[in-house]
C-alpha cells in the first residue's frame, strides 16, 4: 500500500504501498507533528518524522520504547482513515495476516495495531510495524536505471520474496498474497547485507474454488478487480469463466512476472495485455543479457 508513488509504479486505486524513506518536510494538513505521542494498542509511540501519504493513509517514522523502557527502537506507524466497513475488513485482513506471519524474516514484522470508530463516521486504524531502512524495492530499482540489477542481485531479491510467499502458502489453511509486485517489497538493512521483505497484506485470501455458475464468476471477477494488479494476474484471474480455482498457482505466476520485471524493468504482458496473459505469450528482450538458467526460471513460473 504507497504514496512515495514513483511514476513507473503501478498501483490499484486507493492502494497504499511501501513507505518511502525520503522525508517530506512539508507535511500536509492533518498530520501528526514530531514529538506527538500516540497510543497504539499496548505501545505508546513518539512521532519522529512524517514519511508519506497515499490512498487514505499517512505514514510516519516513530520511536517505540523497548521492553526495559530505557531505549527507543525505530518503527513505522501507518495511520489510515477508513471510510466504511468494507475498507475496515481489508485493514483487518492485513492486520490478521501480519499477525499470523510474525517472526518470519522475509515478511515485514507486525508490532501492534488499534482501530476506533470516528464520531463523524468511518474508522481510524493505526498499524505499527517494522521500519525497513532501505525503503521500497521500486525506489531502489529506480536508482539503477543506468546500471541495471545484476543477475546475482536479482536472484537474491527473488529468493527472499519467494521464501516469504512460501511462508504464506504453508499456513494451514494456506493464504494467497494476490498482489505480488515489486511495489510490495521493502528492504531491511542488516550491517552490510540487505533482506527483501514482503509487505501489503490487504489483498490476502485463502484459495478459492472455481466458479460453478455466472453469478459466482461475477463475484470472483469483482473481487479480483479490487485486490489484484492487472499485469500480474494469472490466466485464471483474467478469465474466471475458465472454471479454474484461484489458488497458490496464481501467486506463483505473479512471482514469474515479478522476476521478469526485476530483469527487464517492465512486465512481460505490458503491451499485449489480457490475450497475451491467457496464451502465456511473451518474449525476452535482447538487453540486458541474462543466463538461460534465469530465463528458464521465469518460464517455469508461467
Amino acid at each position: 500500500m504507497t504514496s512515495q508513488y514513483h511514476p513507473s509504479a503501478v498501483s490499484r486505486p486507493g492502494a497504499f504501498h511501501a513507505p518511502h524513506v525520503a522525508i517530506h518536510h512539508n507535511a500536509p494538513p492533518g498530520t501528526f507533528a514530531p514529538g506527538t505521542k500516540v497510543q497504539v494498542g499496548n505501545h505508546r509511540v513518539v512521532i519522529e518524522k512524517y514519511l508519506s501519504e497515499g490512498g487514505f493513509a499517512h505514514v510516519y517514522v516513530v520511536k517505540v520504547p523497548n521492553k526495559a523502557g530505557d531505549k527507543y527502537d525505530t518503527a513505522v506507524l501507518k495511520r489510515v482513515a477508513v471510510p466504511d466497513k468494507d475498507a475496515l475488513a481489508n485493514m483487518r485482513t492485513e492486520v490478521e495476516t501480519m499477525k499470523k506471519l510474525k517472526g518470519h524474516r522475509k515478511i515485514v514484522t507486525y508490532i501492534d495495531s488499534h482501530a476506533s470508530q470516528l464520531k463523524a463516521g468511518g474508522y481510524e486504524v493505526f498499524l505499527l510495524m517494522e521500519f525497513c531502512a532501505g525503503g521500497g524495492l521500486i525506489d531502489f530499482m529506480n536508482t539503477r536505471l543506468q546500471h541495471r540489477l545484476t543477475e546475482p542481485e536479482i536472484l537474491h531479491i527473488f529468493s527472499d520474496v519467494a521464501e516469504g510467499v512460501a511462508c504464506m502458502h504453508y499456513l494451514k489453511p494456506p493464504l494467497l498474497h494476490r498482489d505480488l509486485k515489486v511495489e510490495n517489497v521493502l528492504i531491511a538493512t542488516h550491517s552490510t547485507s540487505r533482506v527483501y521483505k514482503l509487505c501489503d497484506f490487504g489483498s490476502t485470501a485463502p484459495p478459492r474454488p472455481a466458479a460453478t455458475n455466472a453469478a459466482e464468476g461475477r463475484l470472483i471477477e469483482d473481487d479480483i478487480q479490487k485486490h489484484t494488479t492487472m499485469q500480474y494476474r494469472s490466466p485464471e484471474m483474467v478469465d474466471v469463466y475458465r472454471r479454474q480455482p484461484i489458488d497458490e498457482k496464481s501467486d506463483i505466476w505473479a512471482l514469474g512476472v515479478l522476476l521478469y520485471k526485476l530483469c527487464y524493468y517492465t512486465t512481460p504482458f505490458e503491451e499485449q495485455g489480457q490475450m497475451a496473459i491467457l496464451n502465456a505469450s511473451y518474449k525476452f528482450p535482447h538487453y540486458p543479457p541474462f543466463s538461460d538458467r534465469l530465463k528458464t526460471l521465469i518460464d517455469i513460473h508461467q
